[in-house]
């Protein structure tokens, strides 16, 4: 479907709409993407600041132990000294025998004495008493054999442990942090440290302390600000070990998704969303737990601490935020767009607009007196108006380019309606001018009409004539044309004419026409040789002056002594022929196409005559072709089957009647006044004829000429 054009109004305000409303949406995807991505990335950092300062207090509380046990030895040499003794070796087999009856030992063996009662363990067992949160501590010589300890350990050889392994690589002052665990015999969250013994650079062994960091998580909380953020800790594994509840921590063990994991054993501090996908989608902080005395790059952190809150929660704010944010900056571009829509509409739109009134009000002035439906009163109100309009566009003062054509345009105008006034004066008077030489040319094309009928009431002849017409030219003059001559005491000629077109040409024409049928009457008692005489003077004539014009013509002459009619046609329609009280139609004079060309065409054209008995009673209907042309408003023509039948009605009334009629009807097909091309009809009828006893009497009229013809 092609939509409809549109106007300057529209494509303004479209086009203000699209420079508008183009880096709106396009301000607003950036702002969606890019700064709702910057919003989230902000709360992001801000959860990974909550989960880093909780992963540095635990930290810090391990350090703090680790601390205590250091500051405890330095104080205690007992621990030292006993390490820095020289004691005897075993070799790996008897380590092996040893390590295979450990846990059979009983608390009054001697070697388990031994352990359990020396200094060292009796310096630890202290410091385990007034630090309640060292779970078990335990030391291990250079070898990784248990040599001091707070209770009996799980096994006597630690040589092949992680942790010794680790511990034994460590730099002296140095500390490893296990990873977090849940001792379920114990119901307690415990953290193992592992730190290298040293006395003057000299390695001395390895000590464990078992931590109880049950009473370190509950010390860590979320912000009493967010209801829905919750504390986990996470294992290296993946494992969830703790997460915060109504009563503090509680032990789990679910397990992170592995996208997740990932990201924070790649990060170790920052921030991602985990449970994608899930009801549970939440946005997370996590920081590692780690020790900052040992190598990041080589150990894996002791866990993770996270901090999260749903996505939901932390999005909506932000995406109402984003939408504000988006309205606020529609409404601004709303405005504008109105703002400059109102000036665009005040400096340009209304301007042109007069403009466009003032073109429309001037060029109806040049209508107005072409307007017949107008009367005088209304064309000066409507000129007065367009006055008005070239005032209003004189008085647009917009400081820019359409001030100067308005200024351009309201000059133009009041010279155009100058002179259109002048013309007007001009057309006027010339058009007076023109209307009298045309009255006086109509008057004079009447004038060579027959002025009266031939008066056949005087013959003697045994048949007389009675004639009507009826003449009415498309314009003031026409082309059609009819003569009567009375030849001789017993012939009268009748000829009718049209010449091509109508109007002043026609007219002229018509008048040659009737100089040189007078000049040639006594010529015309033959018709065909008559029509000859008259194609070649008016050949000569159109040849001469170069015009393309021919005239078709019928011409007869009726003799009321010998009772015929002789006639020979140019080009002409066939008259009709009808005889009255008989009932019979009305006939064509002939029948098919006569092969006799216009005059004025051929130079030497033959024209043949053709003869017929007439008596009493026959009707004779000479008429042009603006007759059966004539059309109504669909286009269809008059026709000669509708000349016939109107020619039969009118056969019941009065000769002098009968052309009129026949005219009214087709003024009445046509449905309006005047007719596009000139009618003329003449009536013969044939009457019978009254032996006269005083042939003295005046020679009078049987038929009329009516004045309007």
């Amino acid at each position: 479907m092609r939509l409809p054009p549109l106007g300057l109004r529209a494509k303004i305000a479209l086009a203000l709409a699209i420079a508008a409303l183009l880096p709106l949406v396009v301000g607003l995807i950036a702002l969606e993407t890019f700064g709702f991505g910057h919003l989230l990335a902000t709360k992001g950092r801000l959860y990974e600041s909550e989960a880093r300062a909780l992963s540095r207090s635990l930290e810090m509380a391990v350090e703090s132990q680790s601390g205590h046990f250091w500051s405890w030895i330095a104080a205690d040499p007992a621990l030292p000294d006993f390490l820095s003794i020289p004691r005897p070796s075993l070799s790996p087999e008897e380590t092996a025998a040893v390590e295979k009856q450990w846990p059979k030992l009983s608390a009054d063996d001697p070697l388990l004495r031994e352990i359990l009662g020396n200094p060292a363990s009796l310096s630890l067992s202290r410091y385990a008493a007034s630090h309640p949160q060292a779970a078990e501590i335990l030391v291990t010589d250079t070898a990784g054999r248990v040599v001091a300890a707070t209770r009996k350990t799980t096994d006597y050889d630690q040589a092949d442990e992680e942790w010794w392994t680790i511990g034994r690589s460590l730099r002296e002052g140095g500390m490893w942090a296990e990873v977090l665990h849940f001792d379920a015999s114990a119901d307690v969250f415990s953290l193992d440290l592992v730190l290298p013994l040293h006395r003057d650079h000299e390695f001395l062994g390895v000590a464990k302390l078992v931590l109880d960091v049950s009473p370190l998580f509950l010390g860590l909380h979320a912000p009493d600000d967010d209801e829905q953020a919750r504390l986990e800790i996470l294992l290296p594994d993946g494992h969830i070990l703790a997460r915060t509840n109504d009563k503090g921590f509680e032990s789990l063990k679910e397990k992170l998704e592995p996208d997740a994991l990932l990201s924070m054993r790649v990060g170790r501090t920052g921030w991602t969303l985990t449970g994608k996908g899930t009801i549970d989608e939440r946005m997370t902080g996590f920081a590692a737990i780690q020790s900052p005395e040992i190598d990041r790059k080589l150990f894996e952190p002791g866990g993770y601490v996270l901090y999260s809150s749903p996505k939901n929660a932390v999005v909506a704010p932000l995406r109402r935020q984003v939408m504000l944010i988006g309205l606020a900056a529609g409404l601004a571009t709303g405005a504008c767009v109105l703002a400059g829509y109102a000036l665009v509409d005040r400096k340009i739109l209304q301007p042109v607009a007069m403009l466009s009134q003032a073109t429309r009000a001037l060029a109806e002035t040049v209508n107005l007196r072409r307007d017949p439906t107008l009367s005088e009163s209304e064309v000066d109100s409507r000129r007065r108006a367009a006055k008005e309009d070239l005032e209003r566009i004189e008085s647009i003062k917009t400081g820019d380019e359409v001030e100067e054509l308005a200024a351009d345009f309201g000059i133009m105008t009041s010279r155009v309606m100058r002179y259109h006034r002048e013309l007007e004066s001009e057309v006027d008077a010339k058009t007076a001018l023109l209307r009298e030489e045309l009255e006086m040319a109509r008057e004079f094309q009447n004038a060579l009409l027959p002025s009266g009928y031939p008066d056949t009431t005087l013959r003697t002849d045994p048949l007389r004539l009675g004639f009507a017409h009826f003449y009415q030219p498309a314009s003031t003059v026409g082309g059609d044309f009819f003569d009567l001559m009375e030849l001789d005491e017993h012939r009268t000629g009748v000829l009718i004419a049209d010449v091509m077109g109508h109007g002043a040409r026609s007219a002229l024409v018509t008048a040659i026409l009737r100089a040189v049928v007078r000049n040639h009457v006594i010529s015309a008692g033959n018709p065909g040789d008559f029509l000859g005489i008259l194609n070649r003077e008016l050949h000569e004539v159109i040849e001469r002056s170069q015009q393309t014009l021919f005239v078709t013509a019928f011409f007869m002459v009726l003799d009321t002594r010998e009772a015929k009619v002789t006639w020979a046609v140019a080009g002409h329609p066939a008259p009709l022929r009808a005889r009255r009280s008989t009932g019979n139609p009305p006939q064509a004079l002939w029948s098919g196409a006569l092969k006799q060309p216009a005059l004025g065409l051929v130079a030497d054209m033959v024209y043949h005559t053709s003869t017929s008995a007439i008596r009493a009673g026959d009707v004779f209907l000479l008429f042009t072709d603006g007759v059966v042309e004539a059309e109504n408003p669909g286009g269809k023509e008059f026709g000669m089957p509708r000349l016939i039948s109107t020619f039969d009605e009118s056969l019941d009334g009065p000769l002098a009647a009968m052309p009129a009629k026949i005219v009214c009807e087709v003024a009445a097909y046509q449905k309006r006044r005047h007719h596009d091309d000139d009618v003329c009809v003449v009536a013969v009828e044939v009457l019978p004829g009254v032996v006269q006893e005083a042939p003295a009497r005046t020679a009078s009229l049987t038929g009329s000429v009516p004045s309007g013809a």
